[in-house]
């Protein structure tokens, strides 16, 4: 599994889609910040008094913050397959729950 080095993660597919006109096969995303759950929301909730707890994703923010973090159009990030968009998510989701 990749992980996140000096703030930025890449995240490979194997396959190409189009962002601002160039054919890519990676997103290099940035680690959110402040501005970032200002402008998108909080595109996780975390509900800790279920048993068990729930971790909840808002697809639409999520999909949001990746086009942000990632500095692509968000016509890009619906191009991902299902389960790289949720894969994304998950690598983003910590950054987004309490501590």
């Amino acid at each position: 599994m990749a992980a996140w080095e000096d703030g930025k993660f890449k995240f490979h597919f194997d396959y190409e889609i189009e962002a601002h006109g160039e054919k890519v096969k990676e997103f290099v995303l940035r680690e959110p910040n402040g501005a970032d759950v200002i402008s998108v929301g909080n595109p996780v909730q975390f509900d800790p008094i279920s048993d068990p707890p729930r971790v909840l994703v808002d697809d639409k923010r999520m999909a949001a913050m990746i086009s942000r973090l990632a500095d692509v159009p968000p016509s890009s990030v619906a191009k991902l397959k299902p389960k790289d968009l949720i894969s994304l998510g998950w690598h983003l989701t910590p950054f987004f729950m309490p501590v």
